[in-house]
């Protein structure tokens, strides 16, 4: 008998590990991350995925200014907020202190964004005191697979693949980019191009040069539940987010923003975002009337927990 559940669990395990090899494009399951039915992993080098997912199209590197973070503090009331220079906002942050040990740690639930600090001042008083963070020169590595939708950031140093961003909705069909090929007000009338103007073209052309030509049109698997995101299209968020059995408050995201993004966490080293991009409330370029209704996965970005800490 003893020699029959033997068989029988090894006849078991093959399907099991079969169920894994027959599954196309990006698959999680049990904690584990495969492309193609190759396992990959963050902290991977980049070679280990080029084996899975072939040779890359581009690198695009990218070099961000030193930027200031300010913090302030409110001791008493156990409240921290934070302004990246970089940030047209304030976060607010509350803190938790344990009644046995004292040790006060953050509330990861709490980030609220705040547009100004005054606001922040009227409801909580001055602050107690504030601290100046300067953060170095940044350098982004991005290795970009144009016609699989997919591009993965990496350390500039040692290649070593931090995070992967899997393109579902074009960068144009959510962001109204100025990348200078229709002349504006100035231009038309033989004006000279504002600061801001020249300003927001570059920073849309690297945001588009950033981003995949195209758009990731293969399945996305976790846990045995796979969506085919051509099928699902531009107005297929619940039905993504259904079919990969993510609805619940398990998923829910840190803070208020359920409704727009999902968050899968079921291992430390790696975790998941999927965000939402819905045109309803858009009123120009991208309002319904113009482009048509959208309702859809905009991206899936698998995180390395290394790059967050």
């Amino acid at each position: 008998m003893r020699v029959i559940n033997i068989f029988w669990l090894i006849i078991f395990s093959q399907l099991s590990g079969c169920q894994i090899k027959k599954q196309s494009g990006f698959v999680i399951q049990d904690g584990k991350l495969y492309y193609d039915s190759k396992e990959i992993a963050l902290g991977m080098s980049i070679e280990k995925f080029t084996d899975a997912m072939g040779m890359y199209d581009r690198i695009d590197i990218d070099s961000s200014d030193v930027s200031v973070v300010k913090n302030y503090f409110w001791k008493t009331k156990l409240i921290n907020v934070n302004k990246h220079s970089d940030n047209d906002y304030f976060t607010i942050i509350k803190m938790i202190r344990d009644k046995v040990t004292g040790e006060i740690t953050e509330d990861t639930e709490s980030y609220k964004k705040v547009k100004t600090l005054e606001e922040i001042i009227n409801i909580y008083g001055q602050y107690d005191s504030v601290e100046e963070e300067k953060m170095n020169l940044r350098i982004d590595k991005l290795f970009i697979w144009d016609k699989l939708g997919i591009s993965l950031s990496a350390y500039p140093e040692t290649n070593i693949v931090g995070n992967i961003h899997i393109q579902t909705l074009h960068v144009t069909k959510y962001w109204e980019l100025d990348l200078g090929l229709v002349k504006n007000f100035e231009e038309q009338n033989g004006f000279p191009l504002t600061k801001e103007v020249k300003e927001k073209r570059k920073q849309d052309k690297e945001h588009f040069e950033e981003a995949p030509k195209e758009e990731y049109k293969g399945k996305f698997t976790y846990n045995g539940n796979t969506i085919n995101l051509k099928e699902i299209g531009y107005k297929g968020w619940d039905k993504g987010v259904k079919g990969l059995g993510i609805e619940g408050p398990d998923f829910d995201p840190p803070g208020d923003s359920s409704t727009s993004s999902r968050w899968i966490k079921d291992d430390y080293d790696m975790y998941v975002t999927l965000e939402r991009f819905s045109n309803e409330e858009e009123f120009e370029g991208l309002s319904p009337d113009k482009v048509g209704k959208f309702d859809c996965i905009k991206s899936i970005v698998i995180w390395w927990h290394k790059t967050n800490d």
